[in-house]
């Protein structure tokens, strides 16, 4: 009988290092916590898996703090969690932090889910305490079954290479200590160190899409193929080389195609066409501004057709002959200053206006782009800056008759980047100056002109 005693608590002890052991090695190949004097953030739901690491943290004498949410969604199930967690900082002796969210409120404000509006609100908070209490990093106790159903998912619902590779180690500020391990490996250590932990009964439901793949189409794949996860962990090992080669493609392309400033974003558009996918590498050029793959893909059917644009929820895709302009939206409301005869300088649009009167004795008019010379007489203040727009019309000066702006930067071949930014200068809602480019014959200087209103843009 003690024999056999002496052989389980062997069998424990051996357990428990070799999980150790694993969570150490894997901490370093991922370099995952590079300073181990800064304590690094911890997410403690209750359930086995951020118990366990906790546990491990502390196994391995690495600085810690422990923060917990609290969603309201769970009734006393929730306040048994929290008291846990509470419990668990006071045994390791931790800092501890928590918070309480009306995540139903939340969700149906912003018209999410309410994962996505639980997973909004953690981070949030997790991010805040991050920079206040000037920790690390967080530590998610996300698993390797975690990250096959993320996988499958992602698969699913339809995914680039970065979807099918799962979760990863690393993620900003987020790392995940736990993806070298499985559920069964995490629920036998927690019973091998005779740790406490709180089962989450949402964790069955079927409604929730990443439960049903756990219970239902999962047990299904290993029918098929019994060793399904571990072969599924070689596919994301190659996957994740593949993703590394491609980052490698796109950031060459993102290198040699694309021309940046201040305010717009170029890329020559025939030179990524003759590239081997093609409409792939142009999302991935364009995708950190919001842009989705279906609008590009309708792009590349006619990737040099001028004229078209496209929208993201703050930037604008033009495409001019041969390029695509992005800029970032100019929202209409409120664009527009007015002008009195004597103000002395006005700053509007990312621009400066100095506005000046002068007699016309000894006057030369400047032949500067950035500097218009108008009749005082003829001008009706307060004048008004804005952006011009669609049916705008002008007679520019030293032309014949009435012109649309539209049809004036057409004949002046001005890029749509630039043409979106133009500014007009307008005299009792007509034109007196297109900002730039030229004034209004009916507001320049005569024989009766006796005082020159002089505008310079800067």
């Amino acid at each position: 009988m003690e024999l056999c005693l002496l052989i389980w608590l062997t069998f424990i002890l051996h357990f428990l290092h070799a999980m150790l052991t694993a969570f150490l090695s894997f901490l370093q190949k991922e370099q995952l916590v590079t300073n181990q004097t800064e304590a690094t953030l911890l997410a403690v739901s209750g359930g086995v898996d951020s118990v366990v690491l906790c546990h491990l943290f502390k196994e391995a004498h690495l600085p810690f703090a422990i923060a917990h949410c609290h969603f309201n969604l769970r009734g006393k199930e929730a306040d048994q969690a929290s008291q846990l967690v509470a419990s668990l900082a006071a045994h390791y002796q931790v800092p501890y932090y928590t918070t309480q969210f009306e995540t139903k409120s939340f969700a149906a404000k912003h018209k999410i889910s309410i994962q996505m509006a639980a997973r909004t609100l953690r981070y949030h908070f997790f991010h805040q305490l991050l920079y206040k209490q000037k920790l690390a990093q967080i530590a998610t106790a996300h698993h390797w079954d975690d990250a096959v159903e993320t996988m499958l998912l992602n698969l699913i619902k339809g995914s680039g290479i970065r979807g099918l590779c799962g979760i990863q180690p690393i993620h900003g500020s987020i790392i995940r200590p736990l993806l070298f391990a499985n559920k069964k490996d995490i629920i036998a250590y927690a019973k091998q160190a005779s740790l406490t932990w709180q089962e989450d009964s949402s964790n069955q439901a079927l409604y929730y899409q990443r439960n049903f793949i756990r219970h239902k189409i999962i047990p299904l794949l290993q029918q098929i193929n019994p060793n399904f996860s571990i072969t599924l962990k070689e596919t994301a090992l190659k996957l994740n080389d593949v993703r590394k080669i491609f980052a490698h493609h796109i950031a060459l392309a993102q290198t040699n195609n694309t021309i940046t400033d201040e305010d717009s974003h170029c890329i020559p558009i025939h030179t990524i066409t003759a590239l081997p996918g093609a409409t792939t590498t142009a999302f991935e050029l364009v995708r950190s501004y919001g842009f989705t793959f279906k609008q590009i893909q309708s792009l590349m059917e006619k990737p040099t057709g001028s004229g078209k644009r496209i929208y993201s929820t703050d930037y604008i895709l033009y495409v001019d002959r041969q390029k695509w302009f992005i800029c970032k939206q100019q929202k209409a409301a409120g664009r527009q200053a007015a002008i009195e005869a004597n103000t002395p300088c006005i700053a509007y649009a990312n621009h400066t206006f100095y506005l000046t009167q002068h007699n016309q004795n000894g006057y030369t008019i400047p032949k500067a782009a950035n500097v218009a010379a108008l009749a005082y007489h003829k001008l009706a203040f307060p004048l008004t800056l804005r952006p011009w727009q669609a049916g705008d019309y002008f007679y520019p000066l030293g032309m014949q008759g009435r012109k649309k702006l539209s049809d004036y930067f057409i004949d002046l071949k001005v890029a749509m980047v630039v043409k979106e930014k133009i500014l007009v200068l307008t005299s009792n809602q007509q034109i007196a100056w297109v900002v730039g480019y030229r004034i209004d014959q009916r507001f320049c200087i005569d024989n009766q002109t006796e005082t020159i209103f002089e505008i310079t843009l800067t």
